[in-house]
């Protein structure tokens, strides 16, 4: 039934199956279930399914990755995907008129990296969406990362979460009982990678493991409820502003120049909407609604991470870095980089 009904969907939007738009090729999904989503991505072109290890291998022109996943329990599934981009890609998660009852919490973890001195800006976060909500996200080519999605209906909702301590958060309520269709959110829990990293490695053993499957979900309702815990304390809830197809591709745009000047220079908001076809103004406030900060600060955010890399991994000197960044003067380069990181760069 279940095939029948992918088929059909197949067939009714091969023609559109992917299309080009806004410099970025699209991919349409069908994604009422977490099992629809599975079997769709069954018959993308250049896929190798691999039944006994539930493992879906994709390598195309457009990506190469490795989606796996489980289902827990009754209305619990796990889909984590590891993917390297080879084209601008946007993914647009859409619905048939078969009921959808599922909410999705995605953990996202990526780079994304520029074309001078392999400048790479890393971008992680959370979001959660209601059942039918149509999302669209965008990704550049050589974007790379690691893509964790905890699926789960009403039901297991209502046994789970609603009925918990959580429910008296009355901020976390507010997202369930209005119209708003989702949230998004920085790094909430910090170490969630490793978390989302263990959680892969447990997979992947799991056929050889002792216990099977129980290590896994154990993992996976304990990362669910840390985040839970999390968004009702420390960081409230507040709403995504919805925004149209194209104002997406403007900010992935926009992000990957910003990424590519990281070790150059801030090319200025003005050079970057003249590149993107738009108005300093609307760059700027799409630009804010989704990072929920100037494209400056967005910048220099990146350029500030970068530098913790470098002086972590290369054991490069303080004033090497601060001209890599174009400061000619190390103390202005340590000031900027103490209000980002709380320590000053020769403590790293």
């Amino acid at each position: 039934m279940l095939n029948i009904r992918i088929d059909n969907w197949l067939t009714e939007f091969k023609k559109r199956l992917v299309t080009y738009h806004d410099g970025f090729f699209d991919l349409p999904y069908l994604s009422n279930t977490p099992a629809v989503i599975i079997e769709e991505f069954k018959h993308i072109p250049f896929t190798k399914y691999l039944e006994k290890e539930n493992e879906i291998h994709i390598d195309n022109i457009f990506a190469d990755g490795l989606m796996c996943y489980r289902e827990l329990e009754e209305g619990l599934w796990v889909i984590i995907t590891e993917m390297e981009f080879k084209k601008n890609l946007s993914t647009s998660a859409l619905y048939d008129n078969e009921p959808c009852d599922y909410y999705f919490l995605s953990h996202f973890i990526y780079s994304k990296r520029g074309n001078v001195n392999d400048a790479t800006a890393h971008m992680l976060g959370w979001r959660l969406y209601k059942p039918g909500v149509e999302i669209k996200t965008c990704f550049n080519k050589g974007d790379k990362g690691v893509f964790a999605t905890f699926a789960f209906n009403k039901s297991w909702l209502e046994h789970n979460i609603l009925t918990t301590d959580f429910a008296e958060n009355q901020n976390f309520l507010i997202f369930f009982e209005t119209e708003s269709a989702y949230m998004t959110w920085g790094n909430v829990l910090p170490g969630s990678e490793l978390l989302i990293r263990e959680i892969i490695d447990l997979i992947k053993h799991e056929k050889r493991a002792q216990h099977g499957i129980l290590p896994v979900k154990i993992l996976c309702l304990q990362t669910v409820l840390d985040f839970f815990t999390a968004t009702t304390t420390d960081h409230p809830i507040k709403e995504q502003i919805k925004l149209r197809d194209s104002d997406r591709c403007m900010v992935a745009k926009a992000e990957k120049i910003l990424t590519d000047n990281l070790t150059i220079a801030f090319p200025g908001i003005n050079a970057i909407a003249q590149a993107l076809n738009t108005s300093p103004t609307k760059l700027r406030t799409i630009f804010r609604k989704v990072h929920q900060t100037s494209i400056f600060q967005y910048y220099q955010k990146k350029q500030m991470s970068l530098a913790l890399q470098m002086l972590k991994a290369n054991h490069t000197s303080v004033k090497e870095v601060a001209l890599t960044f174009k400061y000619r003067n190390s103390s202005k380069f340590s000031a900027a980089f103490k209000k980002h990181h709380n320590i000053l760069p020769s403590e790293v």
